[in-house]
């Protein structure tokens, strides 16, 4: 008897499928990563916006009590016949003054708008409303003309003719370099022979402690000018000096557009100044919403929503005390590189010292200047030493210095030939009123 072999069983193998190439599913876990994060990324800002938004109405309420106390009515009639606003870029006289424009027009004054600059330096805006990648000369000649009619556009709409607009030309890019760095006066000259022919009764500045280094520089050009032309006795009277603030850490808060908030000024600030606040009616606020929108130029992503703060139920107005000690800012952060923020200017006339304390401690690759300027001299760049502790930049005032005249003592700080912060310390005595 033969004994059969068992037949072996047949072992299962599963079908061989396609292998994808190991760059490929290198790729794919890559993505796959990416997306997770993104979409982690989007679930926890849907959960925390809710917490951010009230947590900034419950700090606008905290910030309410204590600001409201100090402001004071303003009365468009108050400001006299001949009211000069001084507006750094196109859609700042917008920001700041719309609802102060269509006050004075119903008390039958037509206010002179001078803009300085054409804003030509919003590199952002220009690639996206122009498409380009690249930005020429020409572009930025085509954007400055753009936010030329923008701004004749919205004064328009205001009720402000056009022959009430000036624009005085100069490029954002440059004229902060070339008043501190070149000690160039011509813009000082141009702002006083308009400030001449048109005799104001009151000037509208933007604020010394705004954080935008234009914003900044334009108040001390200003000051400046007003100040020449008091020592030359080219002004019937001294005008009252009110500034406008834009530029300030979180100001406006609540952000976004919130027509029935009020427009309030910074805690840190309320001692330093008169504080003074213009209601606006729902139909000014409408309009001034109106004439923001005309700035097509500016509606850009994270600008626009800043932008759409100004309108609110009041403008606000500052009258600062002549001091020689005040703070630039206490608050937040405004460079990554601490040692380029000023927090505070002061003089010592006893001693003719000036001093501009540091965020943190400076470093010798940084540009840090301080600029005198009195009437009838050329401006003049002090020279700056570093304190021991590098947290204060220190210059020493000429020998000449004479604290009975008006004088503006501007520090600043930048970083490769670029101006980043400015401080302005304007000694005003003789030019208020």
């Amino acid at each position: 008897m033969t004994l059969k072999r068992p037949s072996r069983l047949k072992r299962w193998r599963p079908k061989r499928r396609w292998k994808e190439p190991i760059f490929l599913s290198l790729r794919w876990r890559r993505r796959r990563r990416m997306w997770r994060g993104l979409f982690w990324f989007a679930l926890l800002g849907l959960v925390t916006l809710p917490g951010i938004h009230w947590a900034n109405f419950l700090l606008y309420q905290h910030q309410r009590y204590a600001a409201e106390p100090f402001l004071l009515p303003l009365l468009a009639p108050a400001l006299g016949g001949r009211v000069l606003i001084v507006a750094p870029h196109p859609d700042d006289e917008v920001l700041g003054c719309a609802g102060l424009i269509q006050h004075l027009l119903q008390h039958g004054i037509s206010p002179l708008v001078i803009v300085v600059t054409d804003g030509d330096g919003f590199n952002a805006a220009i690639r996206l409303k122009l498409r380009e990648v690249r930005i020429n000369p020409q572009d930025r000649v085509l954007f400055a003309t753009m936010r030329r009619t923008e701004t004749l556009s919205a004064l328009k709409l205001l009720g402000l003719p056009p022959s009430h607009v000036v624009f005085l030309g100069f490029s954002e890019r440059t004229l902060a370099e070339s008043w501190l760095l070149k000690g160039d006066s011509q813009p000082i000259q141009a702002l006083a022979e308009w400030m001449e022919g048109w005799q104001p009764t009151t000037v509208v500045l933007p604020s010394r402690y705004d954080d935008h280094p234009i914003h900044a520089v334009v108040c001390s050009l200003g000051w400046a000018a007003l100040a020449e032309l008091k020592e030359m006795h080219r002004l019937r009277q001294i005008p009252r000096v009110l500034e406008v603030l834009v530029h300030y850490g979180e100001f406006p808060r609540p952000q976004g557009l919130h027509p029935d908030c009020k427009l309030l000024p910074p805690t840190d600030l309320l001692l330093l100044a008169r504080w003074y606040a213009l209601p606006l009616s729902p139909f000014q606020r409408e309009r001034k919403w109106r004439a923001l929108q005309s700035y097509r130029t500016q509606q850009v992503p994270l600008t626009w929503r800043f932008l759409k703060s100004f309108v609110r139920a009041n403008e606000l107005f500052a009258e600062p005390f002549p001091l020689t000690s005040q703070p630039d800012r206490m608050g937040e952060l405004r460079s990554l590189l601490a040692g380029l923020d000023i927090v505070r200017v002061q003089v010592d006339t006893s001693s003719l010292t000036f001093t501009a304390k540091l965020r943190g401690k400076g470093n010798r690759r940084f540009l840090y200047g301080v600029q005198w300027w009195q009437p009838g001299q050329a401006p003049k760049l002090l020279p700056v030493t570093l304190s021991d502790d590098k947290r204060s930049i220190v210059a020493t005032l000429p020998p000449n210095f004479d604290p009975m005249r008006p004088t503006m003592l501007t520090a600043f700080t930048g970083f490769e030939g670029h101006i980043l912060d400015v401080a302005p310390l304007p000694l005003t005595k003789g030019v208020r009123p």
